[in-house]
């Protein structure tokens, strides 16, 4: 299963940098992509912590609060990972003229996004032991790659042409399988009595990918969030939610 994910990574990117490069010019449009992934996000998210909760409230599981805590503390790492980025952009972009700052703005975009993608490929790893709501997990993974390629993808072309995007995107591909191998030696090594918490850490980075769908993803605007965003939100939240709640499997599946 874990193979199967990490090529669908890889397309996903791949697909994602094709339309980037065929339709310049229709960037906002993603904005639909950004919101319905951040609602699903959100949906599936706060499924998992109904669940957690009400574990920790009628059997005094103290699995279950700490693997509320770590939700918050896989947020916390990305959050902190894209201020950083954006500090070190900011900085650069005081010492340098308009065309560099585009190039160090992107280049350095792009390596935060390679540390998440290490993340991902570790999600991804977490994932694939936790049968059905593993799935889940993974789907949010994976879904989220697309509109990010796209739009990384679409600001290198501007700066770099075909061929060099091809090869700065290079990172930005593999880091998953980087963070899988991780992943996968940590769970079935020294972490393996860590499994749950760790799955709720990767649930933690995955709600970044909300954050990034409120604020209309990367796309640039003067709004902070589009009515098309916010319908799309909607959409993705209230489709997650019934999902889990009647499809067979998903409503019954422990997240612990």
């Amino acid at each position: 299963m874990l193979i199967l994910y990490l090529v669908i990574a890889l397309v996903t990117v791949v697909f994602g940098a094709g339309i980037a490069i065929i339709f310049q010019d229709k960037q906002v449009e993603f904005r639909i992509i950004f919101g319905f992934t951040a609602g699903a996000v959100l949906g599936f998210v706060l499924t998992l912590m109904y669940r957690w909760l009400r574990t920790y409230l009628d059997e005094d599981s103290i699995t279950s609060l700490f693997q509320i805590i770590m939700i918050g503390g896989g947020f916390l790492f990305i959050w902190l990972l894209e201020y950083l980025t954006h500090r070190i952009r900011k900085q650069i972009n005081t010492n340098v003229d308009t065309h560099k700052q585009n190039i160090w703005g992107v280049n350095i975009t792009l390596i935060g996004l390679s540390i998440h993608s290490i993340a991902d490929g570790f999600n991804l790893s977490s994932a694939a032991g936790k049968g059905t709501l593993g799935i889940a997990l993974a789907l949010g993974v994976l879904l989220h790659r697309l509109p990010v390629a796209t739009v990384i993808t679409t600001a290198l072309h501007r700066v770099y042409g075909v061929g060099y995007t091809a090869i700065w995107l290079a990172p930005f591909i593999i880091a998953p399988f980087i963070g899988a191998f991780m992943g996968k030696q940590l769970l079935d090594g020294v972490f393996e009595e860590f499994v749950d918490y760790l799955f709720a850490f990767a649930v933690g980075t995955l709600l970044h990918v909300v954050m990034d769908g409120m604020k209309g993803g990367c796309v640039a605007s003067e709004e902070k969030m589009s009515r098309t965003t916010k319908i799309a939100f909607v959409i993705g939240l209230i489709i997650t939610l019934c999902a889990f709640y009647f499809i067979p499997g998903l409503e019954h599946d422990h997240a612990h």
